[in-house]
């Protein structure tokens, strides 16, 4: 699959009707199909904050008991897992932002 299909599928996937209105329905982690589970699960009541690389994404849960928490979406091999709340994700997300501009920086001055 190339970027556009995959942009076209998370396209599709939020214009659904009720996806970002409906609770999601996880409280415990989803074995997707590379962990001896199945290949299909809701992900309503989430949104992609970013691709992570090679298909898996974060999404932050905003509707449902488990609003403010990330989960990882592997969907089509490991399933889906629970993650760090919204603002641990973020401290992560923005400490690994500063150290790969840190470290290419003292790189160009090498």
């Amino acid at each position: 699959m190339d970027d556009e299909e995959a942009l076209h599928g998370l396209r599709t996937e939020c214009l659904r009707a009720g996806s970002l209105v409906n609770p999601f329905p996880d409280t415990t982690d989803w074995r997707g199909p590379g962990t001896g589970g199945e290949a299909d699960c809701s992900v309503a009541g989430t949104l992609v904050l970013s691709e992570i690389g090679c298909g898996p994404l974060s999404r932050l849960v905003i509707m449902g008991t488990g609003a403010g928490q990330v989960w990882l979406d592997d969907r089509s091999w490991g399933g889906l897992t629970s993650g760090p709340d919204f603002l641990d994700w973020c401290s992560a997300w923005l400490a690994s932002q500063w150290i790969s501009n840190t470290v290419l920086e003292i790189l160009m001055h090498i």
